[in-house]
């Protein structure tokens, strides 16, 4: 104190340099605002001068400070904080109370002044350093999230675990509002539920033995009655949380939000100081509006010319300007100490604020503010000033996140307006945001919006409504009464009003961001919005995916972004303004490609599509050069080329696109940084809120189902229809308490407005991937990130928003779709992403938009180029890439066309989310096959030789293989149920076998296809390869049907076990596809072509006439043995044509394999069959080497490589047994390759 009275001093240069004689001014202004001290003053204290002056005025001041303290009778109280601590009080401990970190059981995050506590463990516990053994006390935790936490009260003596936290040992008492449970050692049903944002207070009466908690100030009834006292006992505040959670506490360090009467903090108030900032505040409430007014007067002098031109000597009059400022000082030279104090700061000074803030203006600088942030920054010294705002400022978030949310977001709007009053002033806007706002307060948390409880979305939303659920899209929806109708439109009503208040909030948000992007103060070099940009990455390396310590909540993440998207937009259309011709529109905007290849840009851990940043340059830095039309000279000077002259364009073997430079380098930084933000937190926070809308669809779907029972419920079965009416009852409600949250989703999260945002998001990454891929190589400087989140923006568009809002509500969305679907086509198969797993997503995205139907017609819609493009991509080799997914996009082409492929899901299934499918929802879309890409693929694959038959082979091979698979861990499984119970089977085995089952059927299912378009793959033998492929397919078809049908083999034994996991494991996919093909092939087909695939099949030594017998159900049972018998003809999904077709293939395979059995066969000698197979006679020479085999096994050798079987010799051709020259093709493509 002693150091700020001497660095102040300004009381003795006034007494020095004043006469005795007081000009009028000063005198009216000393009586207007010392006036009603001044009588007191006069009236008390003898010793003062009667009139009051700049001479004697920090006396007044003083004299006014001490008679005010001791009408409070506040002296007592503050002798008392300034002595020891009194034993009889009750309590034992430090003045200052906040959490022991020695009691630390766990891993907490603790913020600097240990108040509040984060837990980054399985459950995390911590005490406070005071404890209580007598009297009535209380203290506030303020609730940062909302899961499993247990609060109260714990003594010395307990010890805590990872497992056992507040309330789970003897002396410890918890409220868990997460579960609603109160905990001693025993666990009740206690409480209310908790919410992020609610004030909970522990309450504990030591006299009586009793602890009770209370919910924003609302007393949830008394928690226990026994608490034990005595002897070595008395409670410490404690708090246990489970991993993520978070929370502050608030001791006595500050205000109570909800006082109790009878019950005191554990940290006493300040109490004469108070008075003290009382009084002074007082002072300056009179005060402030005469030094505005004085501001304005002189500001109209100016503006008309008649100010002062320059200050005039000191020796003359002073003038009302410095008079004020006077006695501001001598207000502040006793004002400035108490500041420092948190408690006087949220007890007073937020208060004066609140009272002198203008609720009309809120996009300009409020005056009052204004001028007293000025006066801080006059008359404080620096480290006052900055304990000041940093108090204020956590005070101000502090009252805004935990303040009552009410219908017209009264308290939000107050607490928003006076911080942005705040941040309008220039020195301390810079000041908080250089070194407060993100650094000792999470600043994001200001854009979020605390959503009301249930209680209070009830006033909100009085009147709910719920759409009627059916089992199918396009089932018809029965009308609605005209009760049901109205009920809608109230709802309607109140969600639209709710978005508006919440809009209004929001816009008080955006004019904050706005505010703190201002680029025209520069000062050090630096301005608002540079300072804003350092802080926004530095929060984004925070929270990114590989750090998990400081992480912003998900929701305050979300709202973070939308606001910074609006403030961008803001700023980026403005710039574009200046220059309309060579900036773009934010509808416009993109990241140009060289903001990628910058050093100074950081992506932290995400990677680039083409690697690491290191490697990228070192193979790359050259084409940057050339690409941005520099180039190193031999000296190692830096000269700029010209990239359209004929000696650049001969040196360069890649021709770039001229760099683009759609706005300032901080907007497109600050864009950069937004898709940043949505990859790491956004897009998981839209995606969370599906989970509310799905569960009600089930409760509604419940709800629907009961009341058909109970319509159908007899009247004499009362005890039924009494529990069909209380579960009604139970749904009812449940249905009603989801409604109005969904009303809230509706007005905030899934509104209109963020549909845009992410839209937009949508398309500038669209833009920026589009652009970036003209730069050829170097789009491999594009961050795997830009990738990632322009999948998820699309389907936050289709899955997340849609149907709550619809995707045909968006502005352009014909457009977009076909952007989507021109990036989906053009990177799906990209080599320059090297990333597999990211490649994987391309595919399954473009898997996914095959799904619908309206999505599929844009696929079918690009230029015939793109179209074979794809299909070349999707028959491509299986080469570091997922062949699953890209089988499954053809799948789905070919889906509605198979042999009784038209069913959604499998007819032992229910359509569930949880069905065992690939691609779980889309998975389930209504089969919509495309013709267009069936014919491409079919030309393709007819004219193309050597890419249709390494498709072929590969697919074969595949097939093979995982019908290998799943048959080795059927048998597994069937061993393991043989000796054990079924509880000790892994889940993993089970899904790996249900997996290979899928994955199987889907291979056949493109084969069908491919059999279907092009049945001349197999059956023309003037192809090289149609004999290998054709006797190759029955052989697989006849290896698949005899495994699936063996009698009491090891597929029926697992189709009869109740195993979770292998409901899709069915005779019915794998049969009804297998047969197709058989079908395509032996019915479809006439002539020479028939025969050979009949005389392949038949003489195929794995194909057994039973199994068709077996598919129509014409097996006889055996004795003795129960259970239905699988057949085809008791499938709706199976048509009477395609029956028909089964019946016609098996007379007609048994017509044939007698004629094949009378038929007198020619004996090959032993000597004569190839030695490979064994099978068929030699029929192939190799040149030059001379060694033969059939030609079955050359055709499938020269598949793999170009060597002969015996001497490893090179292959240069093949000729037949009289000397023509044959697989010519096969050799030449083995060459090429």
């Amino acid at each position: 104190m002693a150091d700020s009275k001497k660095s102040r001093g300004l009381g003795h240069v006034v007494r020095s340099r004043e006469s005795s004689d007081q000009d009028p001014y000063t005198h009216s202004l000393l009586r207007h605002v010392f006036s009603d001290q001044e009588k007191s003053s006069e009236a008390g204290a003898a010793g003062v001068e009667k009139a009051m002056d700049l001479h004697n005025l920090q006396s007044y001041i003083d004299l006014s400070l001490s008679d005010a303290v001791n009408l409070q009778g506040a002296c007592a109280g503050a002798r008392e904080e300034e002595s020891s601590p009194d034993e009889n009080s009750g309590r034992i401990g430090s003045k200052e109370v906040f959490f022991d970190i020695y009691s630390n059981v766990g891993t907490l995050i603790v913020e600097p002044d240990r108040l509040g506590v984060s837990s980054l463990s399985n459950f995390s516990s911590m005490r406070a350093n005071t404890c209580v053994y007598k009297g009535k006390w209380v203290y506030e935790l303020m609730l940062g999230s909302k899961g499993v936490m247990q609060l109260g009260w714990c003594t010395m003596q307990c010890k805590f675990s990872q497992e056992e936290g507040v309330g789970d040992t003897q002396d410890s008492y918890a409220y868990d509002g997460s579960r609603l449970r109160k905990w001693n050692v025993k666990t009740q049903k206690y409480g209310e539920p908790w919410l992020t944002g609610d004030v909970i207070s522990c309450a504990i009466d030591c006299d009586e033995g009793t602890m009770t908690f209370y919910r924003n100030g609302n007393c949830m009834g008394q928690a226990f009655s026994t608490v034990r006292r005595g002897p070595g006992l008395a409670y410490f505040p404690a708090v246990s949380l489970s991993i993520s959670e978070n929370l502050r506490a608030n001791f006595g360090a500050t205000p109570l939000r909800y006082p109790l009467e009878g019950y005191q903090p554990l940290q006493d108030p300040p109490k004469s100081d108070l008075v003290r900032a009382q009084v002074l505040f007082g002072y300056l409430e009179k005060l402030l509006p005469v030094m505005i007014e004085d501001d304005k007067v002189i500001g109209a002098e100016v503006i008309q010319g008649k100010g002062e031109e320059a200050l005039p000597p000191l020796t003359e009059h002073r003038t009302r300007r410095c008079t004020a400022m006077l006695v501001a000082a001598h207000i502040f030279e006793k004002l400035a100490p108490l500041l420092r104090s948190a408690y006087i700061v949220e007890g007073h000074l937020l208060k004066f604020l609140l009272k002198f803030r203008d609720c009309d203006i809120h996009l300009s600088e409020q005056p009052y503010i204004s001028k007293l942030l000025d006066l801080f920054w006059a008359l404080l010294q620096d480290f006052e000033l900055k304990t000041c705002l940093e108090h204020l400022v956590t005070t101000l978030l502090s009252s805004y996140r935990f303040s009552p949310v009410t219908s017209d977001f009264r308290y939000p709007k107050l607490y928003l307006n006076l911080t942005l009053a705040i941040l309008q002033h220039g020195r301390t806007r810079k000041h908080l945001l250089a070194n407060v706002l993100f650094d000792k307060v999470k600043f994001p948390i200001f854009l979020h919006i605390k959503p009301p409880d249930d209680g209070g979305l009830a006033e909100m939303v009085p009147i709910v409504y719920w759409e009627y659920q059916t089992k199918e899209e396009d089932d018809p929806v029965p009308d609605e009464p005209p009760e049901v109708l109205r009920k809608k439109k109230d709802y309607l009503a109140s969600c639209e009003e709710l978005r508006k208040q919440i809009e209004e909030v929001e816009d008080i948000q955006v004019a904050m961001l706005k505010v703190l992007l201002i680029w025209n103060d520069p000062k050090d070099g630096k301005t608002t919005r540079d300072i804003f940009m350092e802080k926004l990455r530095a929060f984004l390396r925070e929270n990114s995916a590989y750090t998990r310590i400081h992480t912003c909540p998900l929701p305050v993440s979300l709202c973070f972004y939308h606001r910074l998207i609006q403030a961008l937009r803001y700023y980026w259309d403005l710039f574009q303004k200046e220059d309309t011709g060579r900036f773009v529109h934010s509808s416009g905007s993109f990241v140009p490609v060289q903001e990628f290849w910058v050093d100074t840009r950081e992506y932290y851990d995400f990677q680039r599509c083409g690697g690491l940043m290191s490697h990228l340059n070192r193979t790359l830095g050259a084409e940057v050069n050339k690409a941005q039309g520099i180039s190193v000279s031999d000296d190692g000077k830096v000269v700029r080329t010209d990239k359209k002259s004929k000696d650049s364009a001969a040196q360069s073997t890649e021709v770039y696109p001229e760099p683009e430079m759609p706005s300032g380098n901080s907007l497109m930084k600050l864009l950069d940084s937004l898709v940043i933000l949505y990859h790491i937190a956004a897009h998981k926070q839209l995606g969370k809120m599906c989970a509310l809308r799905d569960n009600m669809r089930d409760f509604v779907f419940a709800l629907q189902d009961t009341e058909e029972k109970i319509k159908r419920c007899s009247t004499e079965t009362t005890d039924i229809r009494d529990d069909l009416e209380q579960a009604k009852k139970v749904f009812l409600e449940k249905i009603t308490e989801q409604s109005r949250q969904m009303g809230w989703v509706i007005a905030v999260i899934y509104s209109k407005s963020k549909q845009n945002d992410i839209a937009w998001m949508l398309r500038v990454i669209l833009t920026t991937v589009e652009k970036a891929s003209k730069y050829k190589q170097l789009f491999q400087f594009v961050p795997e990130l830009y990738i990632e989140s322009c999948i998820n923006s699309y389907n936050a568009l289709k899955n997340y928003l849609h149907p709550t809002t619809k995707c045909d509500q968006i502005e352009g969305y014909d457009e977009l779709l076909v952007k989507y679907a021109n990036f989906l086509t053009s990177h799906f198969a990209d080599s320059r992403i090297v990333s597999n797993d990211l490649r994987d997503n391309l595919v399954q995205a473009l898997a996914c938009f095959t799904c619908y139907p309206r999505t599929l017609q844009v696929l079918e819609a690009l230029p015939w180029e793109r179209k074979a493009s794809v299909i070349k991509s999707l028959i491509a080799p299986y080469e570091n890439r997922s062949w699953a997914h890209t089988n499954w996009i053809l799948v789905r082409l070919w889906k509605g066309c198979g042999f009784a492929f038209r069913y959604r899901f499998l007819p032992n299934l229910v359509p569930s989310k949880v069905q065992p499918t690939e691609f779980s929802f889309v998975s389930l879309q209504k089969p919509c096959p495309s013709y267009v890409y069936q014919s491409i693929l079919a030309k393709i694959l007819l004219d193309e030789e050597a890419m249709s038959t390494r498709f072929l082979d590969t697919l074969m091979n595949q097939l093979n293989w995982s019908f290998s698979e799943f048959v080795g861990i059927m048998q597994e499984i069937n061993q393991l149920v043989s000796h054990t119970e079924h509880m000790f089977l892994e889940g993993r085995q089970l899904k790996i076998c249900a997996a290979c089952f899928e994955i199987s059927v889907c291979l056949l299912r493109v084969l069908e296809m491919v059999v279907s378009i092009a049945s001349q793959l197999f059956t023309d033998w003037s192809r090289p390869s149609a004999e290998l492929f054709l006797k190759r397919i029955m052989q697989l078809l006849s290896q698949v049907m005899s495994r699936i049908t063996s009698k009491n083999g090891a597929f029926e034994k697992l189709v009869s076990l109740p195993l979770p996991g292998l409901d899709s494991v069915t005779y019915f996919p794998v049969l009804t596809v297998a047969v197709g093909i058989l079908i395509k092939l032996l019915i479809d087909t006439q002539g020479e072509r028939q025969e050979k695939a009949t005389r392949a099949l038949l003489l195929d030594a794995g194909f057994k006439m039973s199994t068709l017998d077996f598919v129509l159900g014409e097996i006889p049972p055996e004795k003795g043995k129960k259970g239905k018998k699988f057949s085809l003809k008791t499938y709706e999904e199976v048509s009477k044509e395609e029956l028909e077709n089964i019946e016609s293939l098996r007379v007609y395979l048994k017509h044939k394999e007698n004629s094949l059995e009378s038929q007198s066969q020619v004996k090959v000698r032993d000597e004569d069959l190839c030695t490979i197979c064994y099978a068929s006679p030699r029929s192939a020479t190799f040149i030059p080497c001379g060694h033969q085999s059939c030609r079955t096994c050359i055709t499938q050798q020269l598949m793999a490589k170009k060597e002969c079987f015996f001497c490893k010799a090179i292959i240069t051709s093949v000729k037949d047994m009289h000397g023509n020259t044959i697989l010519r093709e096969q050799c030449q493509g083995q060459s090429k390759h």
